[in-house]
């Protein structure tokens, strides 16, 4: 083994000569360093390449230090020698320094010599002994011995320069190269050459006759070399030189310990070249037998160990090559092998102007690569819910599965010429571990010139067990374009097929390629399942790239589609282009469709409920926007099924985010009596989510006579993910726009269920808005009124003048079966006028046990402060059941009365219906003494119990009327009696003797009846039985001449329902008796009689002394101030 020191110290120290011994100057030099600068290139005598250069330099190197040592052996004497020398060196100007050892015919010695620059030289020697052979006229140099030469050089743009020696290796002829007939010997000899691609450092040593019989060792070490963006390390060279008649031979290994090339993914490791050069006379020709063994190779993705072998020869411009390689463990991202060998031939000719190469493939236990491994498992992923997934799965499985095993066999040639290329492949086969062919090629070619797509002819075929069966041919038509047609036959897995047939790829000489087909396909597809389906194949792919699709209406047939529980029947859609534009297309602008169709009509159904779908015109571009309008969805029966319609629907589909716009939508759910009108909003599908947002809507009853009146609401709310909905939103009174009810809905669409729940969180009844419209309202069309409609019409002529809160929660359930739907509200207290009389402070709950159909459980009890019948009652409790919002049912109503009891019997209440109501009132056991004392009669004293019925009947109209009303009293009877005093002074005689007789009057039996309307007069008839005098009353002759007689008092009463009981008053008060004058009795003298009183006017001329007493109210109090003083919350004056 040769080891090499070399040593770069960053400068060089002079070179001092000394005789008897040669200093070893440093090696390391500056590039250019020399004195003498070379001379410039021409055309004609640039060298043929930089390997012969450098190596046609290094020999001609030696040949001048041969004939320099030659000429000094032959001189004889030191100073003819000395001058001799001198002038050559002269002549050629090259700076040198030597000393003569010894000059004598056979030998000279010469020693310490410098060429070049003393403080950078180009070359130095140690030592020089030529041995010469004497003879007629010039003596032969028969041998030259050269100990420790060294030796300085630069590899700059291609050229190898040693400074001062330039002279003598580029001044001579340029003439062909020969070795000179002398024996060399080199002891220790070394060179450091600096070049642009690093530093390299060189030691030779050996002897023998340099026109054959020389043998020694070379070694060469460049720590790094770089060239571009490649670097390698630690490259060696070490071998034995030779000559061999004349051509130079070096065997041994080239080493190189790394190689990376940055951009083309070139990485190299251990690798290890051993060579067997072999040069001609001329040092152009050469040949050379290699072995190489490189550990590892790795170019992009493709790794692999190589080895192999060969042998190439270069002579004349041409280069032949013969390989055998052999890759291992070689990994790329299409395919791994087991093993891997290409044996064939290179041939270049015309200084690479012309290259082939042929080869013949042979590999073992191939295998998918991470790309085509990873895309089938990619694509099958990307393509889940859909047919493509277990296509491609089962391609996948199967593929794995039969590439075990297996073979690879395949030829091919491949040419370049004038910038163009052409491979062919005669035959290639891909055999699985069974034997069955999954690939084969034949007949194959691939041109490719500069720019556009490459062409390509042949055949091929896939099949094996498990994987689709395609078969294909392209080759070229007689007017030059290359033309595949293929097909596949029906390739299954699972309920999941696709078969292509009579497709046909056309490629012109341009390079675009024209593909038109059809495909069938059966299986998933997004949320669904396809049969039948058949889409037409029409493509064109530029030579730039890009392509179109479908440049006209298609047809998309299909036997059956089904969308989760949407199945529509055998339909045939048209699709149709933007004018003068493709489908689909891809280029520059990334991948850009657009479709539309006049109409959709399909029809199918919905798991078992028919669905129609029928819509005007619709378009899609993508990127761009959807834009759909009149959509009618029905399902179920055309009678009673479901329906949705929209009037306008819109997407943007240029961001990553799908979001769009709807309106004019209404909804109509058969089993919720309840549809949705104008419904407006935005909406977004982003991660497998629709959300619906900003919605605005009206709620409406489906029925003809509306349980509610419209409700709208805003900034609604919808989602749908993972075949679930849910919503909410908050339910408002359309003019005042006050809270109703807070609606959150959840709907399964998989099975179908849902439920909605419904809040009332306190809604309040007041002057603005009521539980019923006004009678006008609710006889004028919905939508036509912009005043307060209140909530429901039902309620008309049932209440009114609500005032109070109502607080209270729902729930609707529904599946597939049925619909449920339940609600409690409660209020703590609200006043309202219902038909009997007003109510005050009804308090309770009422449960629902049917929200939807208004339906209550049985006995649904309030409680109510105070009721005014005409006598005003307290606390009282009344049960009721409501049914499907249409019949009322009061079960009962009971309430203490005056010491007694007052019940109303059950009544049935039809809303919305023009019927006779009939309210009786049943009164036990009421004291005339509380009676009395309720009613403020304060001169008026009374005792007796009374039972009695009170029916309260309401006509069609609304008209109410007591019918056959009678109180009658208890035994053993009772007493009036009138405790105050006389008003009236002057009754007359016999005026005041009659009411002092009267004013204690007992009773046995005591009999009221009443008849009337409630608006009009209402007749009550009292009769009284068994009347004597009381206590108290004054006895006199008559009283008691009549006191033993039977007697029967009868009084009529004729006047309004509300005045009975002033009149009543008035009999026993003369207080209480009005002024005749104000009833129009007598004139304004008060002396003359009327001979007839209208009951209107005595109406009308109260109303005018009402106003003009509440003018002079008024008036009062704007002139009057205030004597309280006002709190510190009130604000101050």
């Amino acid at each position: 083994m040769i080891l090499l020191n070399f040593e770069y110290p960053a400068t060089r120290k002079a070179f001092t000569p000394l005789r008897g011994a040669l200093p070893l100057s440093p090696l390391s030099r500056k590039c250019g360093g020399a004195m003498s600068q070379p001379p410039q290139e021409t055309g004609n005598d640039r060298p043929r390449g930089r390997k012969r250069r450098a190596l046609r330099a290094g020999f001609r190197v030696t040949i001048v230090t041969l004939l320099v040592a030659a000429v000094l052996g032959w001189l004889q004497r030191e100073e003819i020698a000395d001058d001799f020398i001198a002038d050559t060196f002269a002549d050629q100007g090259v700076p040198a320094i030597y000393d003569i050892v010894q000059i004598s015919p056979r030998k000279q010695v010469f020693a310490n010599i410098v060429i070049g620059d003393p403080e950078l030289p180009d070359l130095t020697v140690e030592r020089v002994e030529v041995l010469i052979t004497p003879r007629l006229g010039l003596p032969d140099i028969t041998e030259v011995r050269l100990i420790r030469p060294r030796l300085f050089g630069t590899l700059q743009n291609g050229r190898v320069s040693f400074g001062a020696l330039d002279p003598f290796i580029y001044g001579g002829e340029d003439g062909p190269f020969e070795f000179p007939s002398l024996r060399l010997a080199i002891d220790d000899g070394r060179a450091l050459l600096d070049s642009e691609y690093g530093r390299v450092g060189l030691k030779l040593s050996g002897s023998g006759h340099l026109r054959g019989g020389f043998t020694g060792e070379l070694a060469a070490v460049a720590p790094s070399l770089a060239s571009g963006d490649c670097a390698a390390q630690d490259v060696t060279l070490y071998g034995r030189v030779a000559i061999d008649a004349e051509r130079p031979v070096l065997r041994g290994p080239l080493r190189i310990a790394a190689l990376d090339c940055e951009s083309s993914g070139l990485e190299l490791r251990d690798a290890s070249v051993n060579l067997n050069l072999k040069a001609e006379r001329n040092l152009v020709d050469f040949a050379s037998d290699i072995a190489f063994d490189v550990d590892s190779v790795a170019l992009a993705d493709i790794r692999a160990g190589l080895r192999g072998d060969g042998r190439f020869i270069w002579r004349d411009g041409d280069l032949n090559v013969r390989y055998d390689l052999a890759a291992v463990d070689a990994d790329t991202p299409f395919a791994a092998f087991g093993d891997l060998a290409v044996e064939g031939r290179v041939r270049a000719l015309e200084n690479f102007g012309q290259l082939e190469v042929e080869g013949e493939i042979a590999g073992e236990d191939v295998r998918m690569g991470p790309d085509i491994d990873g895309a089938i498992a990619a694509a099958a992923e990307a393509t889940g819910g859909t047919l493509l997934q277990p296509l491609l799965n089962r391609i996948g499985l199967n593929l794995a599965r039969d590439l075990r095993g297996s073979q690879l066999q395949a030829s091919f040639t491949a040419r370049q010429r004038d910038g163009r290329s052409t491979i062919s492949i005669p035959e290639a086969r891909l055999r699985g571990g069974s034997g069955e062919t999954l690939l084969a090629l034949s007949r194959g070619q691939v041109d490719m010139g500069e720019g556009g797509l490459p062409l390509f002819s042949g055949n091929f075929q896939t099949g094996g067990a498990g994987l689709p069966r395609i078969s294909g041919r392209m080759e070229q038509t007689p007017g030059g374009a290359l033309e595949l047609r293929m097909a596949m036959r029906e390739y299954t897995a699972g309920n999941a097929s696709l078969a292509l047939s009579d497709v046909r790829l056309l490629q012109g000489r341009g390079g675009e390629i024209a593909v038109n087909g059809r495909a069938y396909a059966d299986g998933a597809i997004p949320g669904g399942m396809v049969s039948g389906l058949e889409l037409p194949l029409d493509a064109i792919m530029a030579a730039n790239g890009s392509f179109s699709m479908w440049r006209g209406c298609r047809d998309v047939r299909f036997d059956r589609l089904t969308i989760a529980n949407l199945q529509l029947g055998r339909e045939s859609l048209t699709l149709c282009p933007p004018s003068g534009k493709p489908i689909l297309r891809y280029g520059t602008g990334g991948l850009q469709f657009a479709a539309g169709a006049n109409a959709l009509d399909l029809t199918g159904r919905l798991a078992e409920t028919p669905i129609s779908v029928r819509s005007g015109p619709v378009g899609v571009a993508w990127p761009g926007t959807l834009a759909a309008s009149d959509l009618d969805i029905r399902l179920g029966p055309a009678d009673s099924g479901q329906r949705f319609t929209i009037t306008d629907l819109r997407a943007n589909l240029s961001a990553d985010t799908i979001v769009g716009a709807f309106q004019g939508a209404d909804v109509f759910l058969a089993s919720v009596p309840l549809d949705i009108f104008d419904a407006a909003g935005s909406w977004r599908y982003d991660d497998n989510r629709l959300t619906i947002t900003d919605a605005a809507l009206r709620v409406e009853d489906r029925q003809e006579n509306n349980r509610f009146e419209p409700l709208i609401a805003r900034d609604a709310s919808l989602w749908l993910f993972d075949n679930r909905i849910t919503a909410d939103a908050i339910l408002r009174e359309p003019v005042l726009d006050r809270e109703i009810t807070q609606v959150q809905i959840v709907h399964d669409l998989a099975t179908g269920t849902g439920h909605a729940d419904l809040n009332v969180d306190n809604l309040v009844f007041d002057d603005s808005l009521q539980p019923a419209p006004t009678y006008s309202q609710c006889l004028e069309e919905a939508g036509t009124q912009q005043r307060p409609r209140g909530l429901t019409c039902l309620a008309l002529g049932v209440v009114s003048d609500v005032q109070g809160s109502v607080r209270g929660t729902g729930r609707i359930d529904w599946n597939a079966d049925a619909v449920t739907s339940s609600g409690s509200f409660t209020t703590d207290g609200i006043d309202l006028a219902a038909a009997f009389g007003p109510v005050y402070g009804a308090r309770g709950t009422i449960r629902f046990t049917d929200l939807l159909a208004l339906t209550t459980a049985p006995n649904q009890r309030i409680t109510i402060d105070r009721v005014n019948p005409g006598i005003e009652v307290y606390d009282g409790v009344v049960t009721f059941q409501l049914s499907n919002g249409e019949l009322l049912q009061l079960q009962g109503g009971t309430w203490p009365f005056m010491g007694g009891t007052l019940t109303m019997r059950p009544v049935d209440i039809r809303f919305g219906v023009e019927e006779v109501r009939s309210y009786v009132l049943v009164i036990e056991g009421l004291e005339a003494s509380q009676f009395v004392q309720q009613m403020e009669l304060g001169n008026l004293a009374a005792t007796g119990v009374f039972d009695g019925v009170v029916p309260i009947i309401f006509d069609e109209n609304g008209n109410g009327r007591l019918e056959n009303g009678v109180l009658t009293s208890r035994p053993p009877g009772g007493n009036v009696a009138y405790i105050g005093e006389l008003t009236y002074e002057d009754m007359g005689f016999f005026a005041n003797y009659a009411f002092s007789a009267l004013r204690d009057l007992s009773y046995d039996e005591m009999q009221i009846l009443m008849d009337g309307p409630l608006t009009g007069e209402l007749v009550t008839r009292v009769r009284f039985e068994g009347i004597g005098q009381g206590e108290t009353a004054k006895s006199n002759l008559i009283t008691r001449a009549i006191d033993d007689l039977p007697i029967e008092l009868r009084i009529n009463i004729r006047a309004p329902f509300y005045q009975l009981i002033t009149s009543l008053r008035s009999l026993y008060d003369p207080s209480a008796v009005r002024d005749p004058r104000s009833l129009g009795l007598i004139n304004d003298d008060g002396v003359r009689l009327q001979e007839s009183v209208d009951q209107q006017a005595v109406d009308e001329r109260d109303a005018a002394e009402a106003a003009e007493d509440e003018r002079r109210l008024r008036e009062a109090l704007e002139n009057d101030e205030t004597d309280i003083q006002p709190q510190e919350s009130e604000p101050v004056p």
